[in-house]
C-alpha cells in the first residue's frame, strides 16, 4: 500500500492527545487501499492509526458506528477506540482519523481447508448480525458503478467486456435473494489467524447490506484462487463452514457461481479504475485483467459440475 499521508512523530503524537496517549514508537502498515495506517506503542498498548485518505467523513462515522455494533454482537474484528471527547472519528489536517485496538494474528496467503471452515463460519456469524439501517444498500464496486469507466478508451477490449458482464448481470440477479450484512471484501489479507487458529476479520470499509451470496462469491474469488482458477476444494471448505451456521437457500446455491463470477468481475472493474483512473500506476495498469479470466474461468465451468464441486 503506498501511504498517502506522510506523518511524523510530532503529526502522530498530535493525534494522539486527542486519546490522552503518549506515542513510544510507530511504523507504517503495509496493507488496504485508500488509508494510511500506523501501527502506535503507547504507554497503554499497541494501536493502530489510520487516515482516511479516500473515505468522507460521514463515510468513515458509518464504519466507526458499525465497528461498534459488531463489537455489541462480540464479533471478532477491529476495536474502534474513542477520543477523550468520546468521538468515533477525529479530523486531522480535514481527513477522518480513527484509532482501532491493535489485533495480534498473521495474514496468510494460502489458506488451507480448516482455516477456510472457520472464514465461513465467521461469516455466517457476520450475515446474520441485523443490517443497521445507515449501512449502502449498493456495493462500493458493484454493477450500478460499472458504466463510469466505460467509453473511455482507456482499454476499449476491457471496457467492451465489462459492458457484457453488466448486461448478463441485469438477467441472472433473482430479486429474491435474501441480503445481509456483509463485509464486501473478504479477501485472504482482512482476515487474521493465530497459527491455524481464526482470529478475527478487518478493514470493513467496504460493508453494505448487500446479497449474502455475493459475500460468499467475494471470499472465494479472495481466498481459493489459484493464478484465475476456483481451487473448488477450498471453496468447498468455506461452504461448508458457512452453512454450519446459517444453510443457503437452493436459489442461493443455483446462483453462488454467478456470484462469484460477479465478485470477480467487479474486483476488475476496482482495479482498472484505481490503476488507470483514480491513481494510475503503470505496472498495475493491467492488473484488472487477472480478474476478468478469473471470472470468464468460473463462467466456462457447467453448472453441474458446478454444484457437484461445491454442494454435493
Amino acid at each position: 500500500m503506498a501511504t498517502y499521508t506522510q506523518l511524523t512523530q510530532s503529526d502522530i503524537q498530535y493525534i494522539a492527545d486527542n486519546y490522552n496517549l503518549k506515542v513510544i514508537e510507530f511504523a507504517p502498515i503495509d496493507g488496504g487501499n485508500g488509508n494510511s495506517s500506523y501501527k502506535l506503542t503507547t504507554q497503554d498498548g499497541k494501536y493502530v492509526l489510520t487516515v482516511c485518505d479516500d473515505k468522507t467523513l460521514d463515510e468513515v462515522t458509518v464504519m466507526g458506528k458499525l465497528l461498534v455494533l459488531l463489537q455489541q454482537h462480540n464479533f471478532p474484528c477491529t476495536r474502534v477506540i474513542p477520543s477523550v471527547n468520546k468521538d468515533l472519528i477525529t479530523l486531522y489536517r480535514d481527513k477522518p482519523v480513527m484509532l482501532k485496538g491493535y489485533i495480534e494474528g498473521q495474514v496468510f496467503e494460502c489458506l488451507d481447508a480448516e482455516m477456510l471452515v472457520q472464514l465461513g463460519v465467521e461469516t455466517a456469524k457476520l450475515n446474520q448480525i441485523p443490517a443497521p439501517n445507515y449501512l449502502p444498500t449498493e456495493h462500493p464496486y458493484g454493477r450500478s458503478h460499472f458504466p463510469q469507466v466505460m467509453g473511455l478508451n482507456i482499454d476499449a477490449k476491457y471496457e467492451s467486456w465489462l459492458k457484457k458482464q453488466i448486461d448478463d448481470l441485469e438477467q441472472d440477479i433473482h430479486p429474491d435473494l435474501p441480503r445481509a450484512l456483509i463485509h464486501g471484501d473478504l479477501f485472504f489479507d482482512n482476515l487474521l489467524f493465530e497459527k491455524t487458529n481464526f482470529n478475527a476479520i478487518i478493514d470493513f470499509e467496504e460493508a453494505c447490506y448487500y446479497y449474502r451470496v455475493f459475500e460468499l462469491g467475494m471470499a472465494i474469488i479472495g481466498s481459493c484462487v489459484k493464478d484465475t482458477i476456483v481451487d473448488f476444494e477450498k471453496a468447498r471448505a468455506l461452504v461448508q463452514g458457512y452453512q454450519q451456521i446459517s444453510p443457503l437457500k437452493q436459489i442461493e446455491k443455483e446462483s453462488l457461481q454467478m456470484f462469484v463470477q460477479y465478485a470477480a468481475t467487479a474486483t476488475s472493474y476496482w482495479r482498472f479504475d484505481k490503476y488507470n483512473i483514480d491513481s494510475p500506476e503503470a505496472d498495475r495498469a493491467n492488473k484488472h485483467w487477472q480478474m476478468a479470466e478469473l471470472a470468464e474461468s468460473v463462467n466456462a465451468v457447467s453448472k453441474t459440475s458446478f454444484m457437484d464441486a461445491i454442494f454435493n
